[in-house]
């Protein structure tokens, strides 16, 4: 039997659904920062970028579906140590969200600021049939988020809140050209000096060039450098030129040991690039 040709949906019907929908959301939601992602380096093979890049952020209201707390699997021990699996469900208006942002539809990949817990939510799934055409219309999107897991992408939206995660992560990196060294430096150990201190994350041998971070002190030239687990030193020149690089920052737990077995591990294997078992046989 064919559908009765005198109840119709007609626009006024869905647009006076779609008017409630953007007031209730307005009532009972929250504003939110919606980040797009941009991309930089684009992988076709596996369709993913790891060096991504959130350079705006445009406020908008959202109602959070998740009455009851945040989902997922909550805060837990596990091998890595403690990890937060919070997420959460959001509802944004199709109409309201094509008047703030220039943007078809929110993305997979992009991030959302919750600023009552002070967190960032990447989009994993964005639902656009929920609820299921009411009058014959779509009026609104259904966002599945996750917290946001940092990996060193550049985040500069101009919202102060958001853009700490990015400083909080990271660390300045200082490059030393040394003159002499008496052996190789350790990766992790910490170094000493006439006026300041130090922990080195890189050094080539080739180069003669000693990247550290966390200085305490003042660098100074014709400073000899001595590193407190090698007992190498180093001899730097009369003049100075230090490159400054962002790094990410190492964690400051104080049962992390990843410094201390990353320096046996070098003890053990050569992990340069050329000959990186035979330690220099063949």
């Amino acid at each position: 039997m064919a559908k009765n040709s005198f109840f119709k949906h007609t626009s006024n019907e869905q647009q006076v659904v779609e008017d409630l929908t953007i007031e209730t959301i307005k009532i009972h939601g929250q504003d939110m920062v919606y980040i797009p992602r941009t991309l930089v380096n684009k992988d076709e093979l596996f369709g993913e970028d790891t060096i991504s890049k959130f350079e705006s952020g445009t406020e908008i209201e959202m109602f959070i579906e998740s009455v009851d707390g945040f989902e997922g699997d909550g805060d837990f021990i596990s091998k890595f140590g403690l990890e937060i699996k919070d997420s959460m469900s959001l509802v944004v208006s199709k109409k309201r969200f094509e008047q703030e942002l220039a943007m078809t539809r929110p993305k997979e990949g992009d991030l959302i600021y919750f600023p009552l817990s002070n967190g960032l939510f990447e989009i994993k799934f964005v639902e656009h049939e929920n609820p299921f055409y009411q009058l014959g219309k779509l009026y609104t999107y259904k966002l599945s988020c996750e917290l946001f897991q940092y990996s060193q992408e550049d985040i500069e939206t101009g919202w102060s809140d958001v853009d700490t995660v990015e400083s909080d992560n990271q660390a300045v990196q200082v490059n030393l050209t040394l003159t002499a060294n008496s052996g190789n430096f350790l990766v992790g150990e910490p170094i000493t000096a006439s006026n300041y201190s130090a922990n080195v994350v890189d050094w080539s041998g080739t180069t003669k060039v000693l990247g550290v971070h966390n200085i305490i002190g003042t660098i100074t030239a014709s400073d000899v450098i001595t590193g407190a687990d090698s007992g190498v030193t180093g001899s730097m020149g009369a003049t100075q030129d230090n490159t400054t690089n962002i790094i990410p920052n190492t964690t400051t737990d104080p049962f992390d040991e990843s410094d201390s077995l990353q320096r046996e591990a070098d003890d053990v294997f050569d992990f340069t690039d050329i000959d990186p078992f035979s330690e220099g046989g063949y």
